[in-house]
């Protein structure tokens, strides 16, 4: 009986270790905040973009970066997901980390990346919140 018990209780806790985050599939609305830490005040405006998120394709980034960019050692413990990214681009490369957390139609994260070269750091932060169902392919 006690093993049993002990098999279940396993089972159960593998069930949502293996479970994914907290979100609700669908057409989203990302905003992204920009700093470049160390210009005191340097700001870029928030910018906004849409995508379509689902339990395989958790990694929020805009249309332009996911032209430049490679997402790598995606990894998630519990609502939260982490991420690598290397870009390219005209002016050099950059490469960072980030993590999200979601809660349902929302999720909050932050994007650390470094250009490289110039040993610039852009901090950005994300809130999202899920505004529909994608659209038909």
């Amino acid at each position: 009986m006690r093993f049993l018990i002990v098999m279940i209780s396993v089972g159960l806790f593998c069930g949502m270790a293996f479970a994914g985050p907290n979100i609700n599939p669908g057409l989203w609305e990302m905003t992204n905040e920009t700093e470049m830490v160390g210009m005191s005040g340097m700001k870029v405006p928030p910018q906004t973009h849409r995508q379509c998120l689902t339990q395989k394709d958790l990694v929020p980034q805009s249309e332009e970066a996911a032209k430049e960019c490679q997402i790598m050692d995606v990894r998630q413990s519990g609502n939260t997901v982490v991420w690598k990214i290397v870009c390219s681009g005209q002016n050099g490369g950059m490469e960072g980390t980030g993590k999200t957390t979601y809660r349902g139609d929302t999720l909050n994260g932050t994007m650390d990346m470094v250009i490289q070269g110039a040993n610039m750091q852009i901090k950005n932060t994300i809130k999202g919140r899920r505004i529909g169902d994608c659209p038909s392919q």
